[in-house]
């Protein structure tokens, strides 16, 4: 080691450099990691609308997990609360080690069985790595942390080198704790899809109806289903006539009408009728239930992914052995520890998961929720990106288009009552109808009686005048006949995916509405801008082909699928894969959840269906998509602040390695500059939140008001 005087200098400046960076490095990752949000506070109940954060699932009490999932859940909390606990004890460490350096070194073999104990799952980790025939960071963590207290041993147990092994200790389990905090490693369980409905459901039993629990329900039982609630199981109709919206299941725009024995879907809603459905599947043999089973057969693109800085560090653990081996032969165990100390994987696993987080933090702030941080990276290699049409692309609410009218009545007449009529309803098409009142700035005449008839229609008596609002079918069971010339007006409305709202006045139909889909106001200059980042673009839609290529040629997109069906989505996104596309896909239904796993990267909408919002690794929360160009534009960011942050590691590990070669560092002045190469990146790391002046606000402005109305005076 040359002359004591000059070692023990030597090891003594190494040291309070190296100890002073240390504190620093663990000074600005305490703030960094409270001021992202990492760090655990205290314990407040989980933000189920938010999908329970970075660190895992948040469950309702009702929802219903197999015992599969519940065990690897379980599993990840035990991987969490091991690491957090190995963490402490290593900060301990270091910290009577620092104690004891100041105040009476001989103190410090108090915390040596600590250090000791710190480093069984470091040598059992590259132990399993090496059973595997895999070389893991651990591996050289585990030389390099031994090599340091077999030296401290060797020198009659000196306290720096059993320093430089706790240091090292430290930020391997910092490393850990915060790569297991910024993976997405829990499982984000698809919460049973009948998970809303009611534990009981209504059965007819000899001519009475009768609770029972939902479990109980066998094929060829006859279920009640009233107005506002879920259909639980698949059947057929057998009495009884209603609306029921499939948009969540099959992605159509407009509620459909069943009546007498035609089919009924489980995770549907009944909004108008009164229907006794004869049981043909319940429980797991429902669709929606075979929608979740295939969801979870879906190979976990989780397992499928590595993060670049998991690779990088990978990939360096053959060659930092070597340059290790190369010194021991040159120089000696005291420059091979040196080497094997300053190794840049730990640096690389500490400071891209915290570029991550102010990354997520930033998201945040702009109201988006990353759920899972490796999509960040994903998406600078998008090159396409998919839309589902329906809830995504347009809005719920549909408008008012064309009013074809009857009997000599003009559009305002026919568009007063109707609106008059649906004034106390508050479903899309009501609030359609009377959103189309208000531009046109229409006086209602005063509503006196309204009541909802079998199926989809109301009967009102307006300003003495009876008045029927609702779809041909409708008309037909009231008695009211459509005149020759509407007829081939809704065939051809249909055909394109438009509805017909009938209006009849006093038996007479005085006109029809035609219900247009609703394109979200800043779909056109999201397309625009994702144009200029040189991104294809596409449209998936269970709607019918003519009203999907209408849209799709408003939009300028020119690929799209019509009529697609659940499970083909997920399908078509491989087969653009298989053609060498990343794909990003954005949907909001239940049918979109096996679609949002093939992706590449998933994005859905706040308030859209829970299987959607589980599934998806991002989160636009204002429910718009308004801020997916800054996503990109985020992602982009993010790729170039890894790039800075794996640059500085990697030069400084360089220097580290070159100066134990060619100026004879001992551990502690390569440790030293490594720490400072540490402190480096970390720095780059919080420079976009050093950077943030203003970030997007988390709730802009509504789109669409809430529709108020002007009633006529006489209302008064």
């Amino acid at each position: 080691m040359g002359r004591w005087d000059d070692a023990c200098y030597q090891l003594c400046l190494g040291a309070t450099i190296m100890v002073g960076g240390a504190l620093l490095v663990l000074a600005s990752s305490f703030y960094g990691v409270k001021a992202t949000g990492l760090m655990a506070q205290k314990k407040s109940p989980p933000l189920i609308t938010l999908i329970g954060g970075l660190d895992g699932a948040s469950v309702t009490e009702s929802t219903e997990i197999s015992p599969a999932i519940a065990i690897e859940i379980d599993a990840k909390a035990e991987e969490r609360e091991a690491v957090e606990h190995y963490f402490k004890v290593s900060s301990g460490v270091v910290g009577v080690g620092t104690l004891a350096m100041v105040v009476f070194p001989p103190a410090h073999i108090i915390a040596i069985p600590a250090l000791l104990y710190t480093l069984v799952p470091m040598f059992m980790d590259a132990y399993d790595g090496l059973k595997e025939r895999r070389l893991k960071p651990s591996l050289v963590d585990s030389i390099a942390v031994g090599g340091a207290i077999t030296l401290g041993l060797a020198n009659h147990l000196n306290p720096f080198f059993f320093m430089a092994g706790a240091v090292g200790t430290w930020l391997y389990y910092l490393s850990a704790k915060l790569v297991l905090k910024t993976k997405d490693d829990s499982i984000k369980s698809l919460s049973n899809l009948f998970g809303e409905q009611a534990r009981f459901v209504w059965l007819l039993r000899d001519g009475v109806e009768v609770e029972t629990t939902f479990d109980a329900v066998k094929v060829g039982d006859i279920v009640v289903v009233s107005a506002g609630e879920m259909i639980p199981v698949d059947g057929s109709v057998l009495q009884g006539m209603g609306s029921i919206d499939q948009r969540m299941l099959t992605g159509e725009a407009h509620p459909v009408e069943k009546g007498s024995g035609e089919a009924v879907f489980a995770a549907t809603t009944l909004l108008t009728g009164h229907l006794h459905i004869r049981v043909e599947k319940a429980g797991a043999d429902a669709v929606a239930a075979q929608i979740g089973e295939i969801w979870s057969r879906t190979a976990d693109y989780r397992t499928s992914v590595e993060t670049r800085s998991e690779q990088l560090s990978n990939k360096a653990v053959l060659p930092t052995l070597g340059t290790g081996a190369l010194a021991l032969l040159t120089l000696g165990p005291i420059g091979a520890t040196a080497i094997l100390l300053s190794n840049f994987s730990d640096a690389i696993q500490l400071a891209a998961p915290l570029s991550t987080l102010n990354f997520l933090h930033l998201a945040a702030k702009s109201g988006i929720l990353i759920k899972d941080g490796r999509a960040l990276e994903s998406l600078k290699n998008v090159n396409t990106v998919v839309f589902d049409k329906t809830g995504t692309l347009t809005l719920e609410q549909p408008h008012v288009g064309n009013i074809y009218l009857c009997a000599g009545y003009d559009e305002d007449t026919v568009l007063r009552y109707a609106a008059a009529a649906e004034v106390k309803q508050s479903h899309p098409v009501a609030k359609a109808i009377l959103l189309a009142a208000k531009e046109r700035s229409l006086l209602l005449p005063p509503l006196d009686d309204a009541t909802y008839q079998v199926g989809y229609g109301i009967k009102a008596h307006i300003d003495g005048h009876w008045v029927w609002v609702g779809s041909n079918r409708f008309m037909a069971a009231e008695g009211i006949t459509i005149p020759d010339e509407l007829q081939d007006r809704i065939s051809d409305s249909h055909a394109k995916g438009h509805s017909l709202i009938m209006v009849a006045i006093d038996r007479q139909l005085a006109g029809a509405l035609v219900m247009y889909p609703t394109l979200r106001p800043e779909a056109k200059v999201l397309v625009s801008r994702l144009k200029q980042r040189g991104l294809s673009l596409c449209i998936i839609s269970g709607d019918h082909h003519l009203p999907t290529k209408a849209l799709a040629d408003e939009l300028g997109i020119a690929l799209f699928f019509a009529e697609t069906l659940p499970e083909d989505k997920a399908s078509l996104i491989a087969d653009l894969q298989q053609q060498g596309h990343s794909v990003c896909f954005i949907g909001d239904g239940i049918n979109d959840t096996i679609a949002l796993k093939q992706a590449n990267v998933s994005i859905s909408l706040s308030g859209a269906t829970s299987a959607a919002v589980d599934t998806a690794q991002i989160i636009m929360m204002d429910g718009t998509l308004n801020h997916l160009d800054h996503v990109f534009e985020l992602s982009q960011e993010f790729d170039n602040n890894l790039h800075i942050g794996f640059s500085t590691v990697i030069g400084g590990s360089v220097m580290c390695a070159s100066g134990v070669f060619l100026l004879h560092f001992g551990i502690f002045s390569a440790l030293a500059l490594q720490t400072l190469t540490l402190m480096a990146s970390v720095g780059n790391a919080f420079l976009p939140i050093m950077k943030d002046k203003k970030a997007i606000p988390l709730l802009p402005e509504p789109l669409v008001d809430d529709v108020v109305v002007t009633l006529d005076k006489k209302v008064a």
